[in-house]
């Protein structure tokens, strides 16, 4: 089959929507001398594994273009990813910009989704100082809404152009470069009164190196003030 670009999503303009919803705290007695605690709580985990060099599946995530390459870590900045399936067979991914338009219409019910995350990571340049900087955005997906996965077939790609902003930056000016990286998850959101847990599941489909793009960042006015 010939390799072509199958899809193209624009998140530059794009307010995601994320949040899930929860059935309410039951109203609470809150008579004189009884306890009157609400009863709401989240929280998450996440199983790891490890990569199999034997599975067929594998993507390559290629950063086509960074913009600016001069970047104030305090701000965003526009990358556009191609996302390459480089492996041997089809493999099936989220595309949805919106968490939220996947959840049932139930708020107590619990659903699976699957996330893809792609990552900018930031790398030192040889023989330059320490660098460890890491943004992504993500893509969602349900079985329950098929427009929102896509399967890719051997050498089939998908763009994306996205505002990523990094998690955190260097004190001070340095070169670095940029590589594209991604994780993909199987999720599971558990709703209760008041309360969330989502239970995460990673997947390991092989990672393809793809090429570096040379950066420098630049810390946010006063991060690298000294402190009193």
């Amino acid at each position: 089959m010939k390799a072509q670009e199958i899809k193209y999503i624009d998140l530059t303009g794009v307010r995601q929507r994320t949040e899930l919803r929860y059935p309410p705290a039951p109203q609470l007695d809150c008579g004189a001398g009884k306890g009157c605690l609400g009863s709401g709580y989240g929280g998450s985990s996440i199983r790891d594994g490890a990569p199999d060099r034997r599975d067929p599946h594998a993507l390559g995530i290629h950063l086509l273009r960074v913009t600016p390459t001069d970047i104030n870590v305090a701000e965003p900045f526009q990358v556009e990813f191609k996302i390459l399936n480089t492996g041997t067979a089809p493999i099936e991914l989220p595309v949805s910009p919106h968490l939220s338009d996947l959840q049932p219409n139930d708020e107590s019910v619990a659903f699976n989704y699957s996330s893809l995350a792609l990552v900018v990571r930031g790398e030192a340049e040889p023989q330059g100082p320490p660098v460890d900087s890491t943004g992504f955005v993500e893509l969602f997906g349900s079985p329950d809404h098929a427009e929102s996965m896509m399967v890719l077939r051997t050498g089939e790609w998908i763009r994306v152009s996205a505002n990523v902003k990094l998690l955190k930056g260097p004190s001070v000016p340095v070169s670095a470069r940029f590589r594209g990286d991604f994780w993909l998850r199987r999720n599971t959101f558990h709703p209760h009164p008041n309360g969330q847990y989502i239970e995460a599941n990673n997947l390991y489909p092989n990672k393809t190196p793809t090429p570096f793009v040379a950066v420098r960042l630049i810390p946010h006015a006063g991060s690298d003030r000294p402190k009193h």
